[in-house]
C-alpha cells in the first residue's frame, strides 16, 4: 500500500479534529469552538500507513492570525500528496470559499462533507454529484463523530486526483493573474498563480516577502487595469466573484426546508447570552461547578482515597513490606512517598468531577458563548473575548493555555494574557484550594467559586493597569467568534478530555513531585547534632534552618512558620509541592481532607482563618510551575517582559495576601489594627492608583504580532 500524506484542513468548528481522531484513533483534544489546533499535530492511520497532518482552523488563506499563517505556510512549502479539505454540511456557504482556494493550489483534493447527521436533523438535503461535478474534485459525505462515511473517505484520498482549474473571475482578472504569476520564480504554476492572486490583493506578507521594484510597478499597473475595466477595486472583484460562484453552487446543491423557525440553539441562546442574564447565569454555573468538584461529589470520592487508599491500605501494607527495616527507610516510604505523594494524589477524584463538568460545558458549546458574553467585559480592560480561551484551558494546566496565547495578534492583548493566564486556579493549585477550604471553611460552598471570582477580579485588575502603561497601549484586536450550536458531547470525547488533564497532573505527581517530597523528607529528616550529621527531629533539621532563615518575609500575611515558607518556595517549582510539602512537614498524608487532625495541624500554623487565605491566595497567584514559566517565557520572546512578569506576579500575590490577612481580618475581627494594616492600606491605596489614574493619549503606533 502506498503510504501517503494527509493534510487536513477547514474552517475552525467544523469537526476537523473529530475526524483527524476518527482517522488516526488519536487523542487530540477536541473543543466544541474556534481555535482548539493552534499549530500542525501529526497523527497515523496504521491500517493504512497514511499520516495525517492536522492543521489550524481558518477561514481564508489570507491570513490574520498565527493559527492561518501556519496553515498557509504548510500548504505552500509542505510536503503532502492529498487535501482533506472538511466543511461543515450544516453551514455550506461559508466553508466552500476556503474550498476554492485549497483547489486554486492544483493539489489533489478531497472535499469531506462533515456533519451530515446534523443536515439530515435539519432537514438540509445536498445533491453531493452535484457539488463534485461542479468543484471537480471528490467529494464525500461523512459524520466524523458516528464514523459514517470514513471508508468512502478513505476511498476517495486513494483515488484522489489533480483538480480542474475553476476560472472564477472574469478574462482581465485572470490575465492579470497570469501576468503577476510570470514574473514570480518557482516551478509550480498553481502556487505561483495563487501567491499572484494574494500580492494583487495587498497581502501584507507577501508583498514584504516580494518587494522587488519591478514586480512592484507591475502590480500597480495591473491592479489599475483591472480596477479600470471592472470598475471596482481588486479585492472586491475577487470577493465577489468567488462568492457569485458559491452561491449559484449552493443554490444547485442544496435544499433547504422552506419554513425553519426558532432552533433549540436560538431559543437557547435567547437566554443565556441575555444582556442582563448571561453574567448570573455563567456565576450560578461556576458555583454549581466548584459545589460539585470540591464540596460534594469529589470530595466524597477524595475522602475514600484519603482514608482508605493511601491512609490504610497503602500506609499498612508498606508497614508490612519494612517491618524490621532501618528507621530512615521507614521513614523515606511512609512519611516521606507514601505521606507526600499520596497526599497529593488524594485529590484526583476532585479533579476528575471538576474535568468532566469542564470538558462538557466545553464541547456542549457553552464556553463559547461565555467569551462571547465577556468581551464586551473584557474590552474595558484591554482584552477581547478571545482572551477567554487560554483562560479556560489553564483550569487544566498552565502549560497549553499559555501556548494557546500564541493565536492572539494584537502583541500587547497577549503579553497581558499570558501575565495573568496563569492567575485561573489549574488542577496543581485545586488541592491547595480543596485543603484550605476544608480545614477552615469546612461547612461552606462558597469559597472555591470565591477564589475563581478573585482570580477573575485580578486578571481584571492587573489588565486595567497594565493597559495605561506606554509598553501595553494599544487599541483591543477585534474579536470575531462563531458559535456552534448546541450538541451533546460524545460521552468518549469527554472521558478523554478528562483522562488527559489527570493524566498530565499524576505524571507530575509521580516525577516532580515524587522527586520534592523525597528531597524535603530528607532535609527534614537530617541535620546536625551533637553527635554530628545524622537523623534528627524535625525542628532541628536542614530544612528547618534554612525555612527559619526566610519565614519572616511572609509574617506580615500571617504566616511565620518555617514549614508555610519551605512549602512556598517547593510550591515555585511546582504547586503540587505545596500540599505534598506540608503532608511530609505536618504529617497530614494519612487524613482524609475533612479528618479533626489536619484541621489541627493546619490551625497550628494559620491562627485565623484570613491567614489561611493569604497563604492560598499567594500560592495561587504568585508565578506558576517552572514549566509554565518555560512556556510563558518563549511566547512573551522578551527578557525583559519575562523579568517584568514574574516580578508582577509575585508582587501581586504578596499584595493580595496582605489585603487579605491585614484588611480581611481587621474587618473579622480575627486581626488588631496595626503597622501591618497601615501597610495594607498603603498597598490597596497604590493598587487603585493606578486602576484610577488617568490614560494617557494613545500613540497612533500599531505592533503586529506576527512581526514580532
Amino acid at each position: 500500500m502506498t503510504k501517503k500524506t494527509i493534510a487536513l484542513l477547514g474552517n475552525q468548528n467544523s469537526g476537523k479534529t473529530t475526524l483527524f481522531n476518527a482517522l488516526t484513533g488519536a487523542n487530540q483534544y477536541v473543543g466544541n469552538w474556534p481555535g482548539v489546533t493552534v499549530d500542525r499535530v501529526v497523527g497515523t492511520i496504521s491500517k493504512k500507513d497514511w499520516s495525517v497532518v492536522d492543521l489550524p482552523g481558518l477561514y481564508s488563506l489570507s491570513p490574520y492570525s498565527a493559527e492561518e499563517i501556519v496553515s498557509r505556510n504548510y500548504l505552500i512549502k509542505g510536503a503532502y500528496d492529498v487535501v482533506v479539505n472538511v466543511v461543515d454540511a450544516t453551514h455550506l456557504e461559508r466553508g466552500l470559499s476556503l474550498t476554492l482556494e485549497l483547489l486554486s493550489f492544483g493539489e489533489k483534493t478531497v472535499v469531506a462533507l462533515n456533519m451530515m447527521d446534523k443536515a439530515k436533523e435539519q432537514n438540509i438535503e445536498i445533491d453531493v454529484k452535484a457539488l463534485e461535478n461542479k468543484l471537480g474534485c471528490p467529494v464525500v459525505a461523512i459524520s466524523a463523530a458516528t464514523g459514517d462515511g470514513i471508508d468512502a473517505l478513505y476511498e476517495a484520498i486513494e483515488n484522489a486526483s489533480t483538480p480542474k482549474k475553476l476560472n472564477l473571475y472574469p478574462k482581465v482578472m485572470e490575465d492579470a493573474i497570469t501576468t503577476i504569476a510570470d514574473k514570480l520564480s518557482g516551478d509550480k504554476q498553481s502556487i505561483k498563480e495563487f501567491i499572484a492572486t494574494a500580492l494583487l490583493q495587498r497581502d501584507k506578507l507577501y508583498v514584504k516577502e516580494f518587494n522587488n521594484e519591478n514586480l512592484q510597478i507591475e502590480l500597480v499597473a495591473q491592479r489599475a487595469n483591472v480596477e479600470r475595466e471592472l470598475d471596482d477595486d481588486v479585492e472586491s472583484v475577487i470577493a465577489t466573484y468567488r462568492y457569485k460562484f458559491v452561491d449559484s453552487l449552493v443554490k444547485e446543491a442544496v435544499k433547504r426546508p422552506s419554513k425553519v423557525g426558532k432552533t433549540l440553539t436560538n431559543r437557547i441562546d435567547d437566554v443565556v447570552t441575555n444582556t442582563y442574564l448571561a453574567i448570573p447565569i455563567f456565576l450560578v454555573v461556576v458555583y454549581v461547578v466548584y459545589y460539585l468538584a470540591v464540596s460534594t461529589i469529589g470530595t466524597w470520592a477524595t475522602d475514600y482515597a484519603n482514608d482508605v487508599v493511601f491512609g490504610e491500605w497503602a500506609t499498612n501494607a508498606a508497614a508490612s513490606l519494612l517491618e524490621g527495616s532501618p528507621q530512615w527507610l521507614s521513614g523515606l516510604v511512609i512519611d516521606g512517598i507514601i505521606g507526600g505523594v499520596g497526599a497529593v494524589l488524594g485529590f484526583v477524584p476532585q479533579m476528575i468531577v471538576f474535568f468532566l463538568m469542564l470538558a462538557f460545558l466545553e464541547q456542549c458549546g457553552y464556553m463559547t458563548r461565555v467569551a462571547f458574553v465577556l468581551d464586551r467585559i473584557f474590552r474595558h480592560f484591554g482584552l477581547s473575548g478571545r482572551c477567554l480561551i487560554p483562560m479556560v484551558v489553564a483550569s487544566g494546566c498552565g502549560v497549553p493555555a499559555l501556548m494557546n496565547a500564541k493565536s492572539i495578534d494584537n502583541i500587547n492583548e497577549r503579553r497581558i494574557t499570558l501575565i495573568t493566564t496563569t492567575f485561573v486556579p489549574c488542577s496543581a493549585k485545586l488541592p491547595i484550594l480543596a485543603m484550605i477550604a476544608a480545614a477552615f471553611f469546612p461547612e461552606s460552598t462558597f469559597v472555591a467559586p470565591g477564589v475563581y471570582l478573585l482570580a477573575i477580579i485580578s486578571i481584571f485588575a492587573t489588565a486595567f493597569i497594565l493597559k495605561k502603561q506606554a509598553a501595553f497601549r494599544e487599541d483591543v484586536s477585534p474579536f470575531v467568534m462563531e458559535l456552534p450550536d448546541y450538541h451533546l458531547p460524545k460521552l468518549s470525547n469527554v472521558l478523554m478530555s478528562t483522562y488527559e488533564r489527570c493524566l498530565h497532573f499524576i505524571k507530575k505527581a509521580g516525577t516532580i513531585i515524587f522527586s520534592t517530597v523525597v528531597v524535603i523528607w530528607f532535609l527534614s529528616s537530617f541535620g546536625f547534632g551533637e553527635e554530628g550529621f545524622g537523623m534528627v527531629e524535625v525542628s532541628d533539621s536542614m530544612l528547618a534552618a534554612f525555612g527559619t532563615a526566610v519565614a519572616f518575609i511572609f509574617a506580615p500575611l500571617g504566616f511565620a512558620s518555617w514549614q508555610c515558607a519551605v512549602a512556598i518556595i517547593t510550591g515555585l517549582l511546582a504547586k503540587e509541592n505545596v500540599v505534598g510539602t506540608l503532608a511530609v512537614l505536618l504529617g497530614l498524608g494519612e487524613v482524609a481532607e475533612d479528618d479533626v487532625s489536619l484541621g489541627a495541624a493546619l490551625h497550628g500554623e494559620f491562627s485565623t482563618d484570613a491567614a489561611a487565605l493569604a497563604f492560598l491566595a499567594f500560592n495561587l497567584f504568585s508565578t506558576p510551575c517552572i514549566a509554565a514559566l518555560g512556556a510563558m517565557r518563549r511566547q512573551l520572546a522578551s527578557g525583559k517582559m519575562f523579568a517584568f512578569a514574574c516580578v508582577y506576579m509575585l508582587v501581586w500575590a504578596y499584595a493580595m495576601g496582605i489585603i487579605i490577612y491585614q484588611l480581611g481580618g481587621l474587618i473579622a475581627g480575627q486581626v488588631a489594627f496595626g503597622p501591618g494594616t497601615i501597610a495594607a492600606i498603603a498597598v490597596l491605596a497604590v493598587i487603585l492608583y493606578f486602576i484610577f489614574k488617568k490614560e494617557k493619549a494613545k500613540s497612533n503606533l500599531r505592533i503586529e504580532a506576527r512581526s514580532i
